[in-house]
């Protein structure tokens, strides 16, 4: 799924519009956060009229839109009415997203059902039946989810898939487009993962090093022995001893 990418905190809105309906609001709306194909925007609709809109960037559509009156409301008020509109945009872009990819997917299971015509039977009992003795056990036949992901990931595979199936120009760039952005951020997603998996496994079996580290000060002391405990002093709290770094 995709993130939300936040530029105006919630509890700020309504003092920014404040701030810039005479400025920069007055010439174009801003954007307070992002999340996939989609923005929510802060619109001045008036001097006293604040708008909230999500937008379908990739369409220059508004999803959903509402106002406030800046004299009939607060920051609380405004900063609840842009959480929920934060929620409701993650909602649709993650709607999206997943029919998105579930359309290429039912593409790559035609793909399989008609490299393996005689097996459609097996395959379809496979996905529908419980059995327990099979349960984690390698079998031949296709695992949808296994397959799926796997083939899914390989952006070459997808992008020639996607070729294959879609004739209209608009409609092909739109799904190229969107397969290259959402496996390049499920594989970042899996490569992150794996990183801190190794990092994690790597601290555990070499167990914690210990180095050694070397600082420079000077003490006021008679001799060696007197600086070596005054020091000492010093790094067990006693302020009375003055150190120069």
């Amino acid at each position: 799924m995709s993130k939300t990418f936040r530029y105006i905190p919630n509890e700020d809105v309504l003092q920014s519009f404040l701030k810039f309906r005479d400025s920069l609001l007055a010439e174009r709306p801003i954007v307070i956060a992002r999340h996939g194909d989609y923005s929510l925007i802060l619109k001045c609709i008036s001097e006293d009229i604040l708008g909230l809109a999500i937008m379908n960037d990739e369409k220059n559509l508004v999803i959903t839109s509402r106002t406030y009156n800046v004299n009939d409301t607060t920051d609380v008020l405004v900063a609840r009415g842009v959480r929920h509109a934060v929620q409701k945009m993650s909602e649709v872009s993650d709607e999206d997203t997943n029919r998105k990819r579930l359309q290429i997917w039912k593409w790559y299971v035609l793909e399989w059902q008609k490299k393996n015509a005689e097996r459609s039977e097996e395959f379809v009992s496979h996905e529908i039946d419980w059995d327990e003795e099979h349960v984690g056990a390698e079998i031949e036949v296709m695992d949808m989810e296994r397959f799926l992901h796997g083939e899914y990931l390989n952006l070459g595979n997808t992008l020639q898939l996607i070729d294959t199936y879609l004739a209209d120009d608009s409609h092909k760039e739109m799904f190229r487009k969107f397969a290259v952005n959402d496996i390049m951020e499920m594989t970042s997603e899996d490569t992150k993962e794996k990183s801190i998996e190794e990092a994690e496994k790597s601290k555990l079996e070499e167990g914690l090093k210990y180095h050694t580290y070397r600082f420079t000060v000077s003490v006021e002391a008679t001799d060696k022995e007197h600086a070596r405990q005054a020091l000492l002093n010093y790094l067990a709290g006693d302020e009375r001893i003055k150190v120069q770094k």
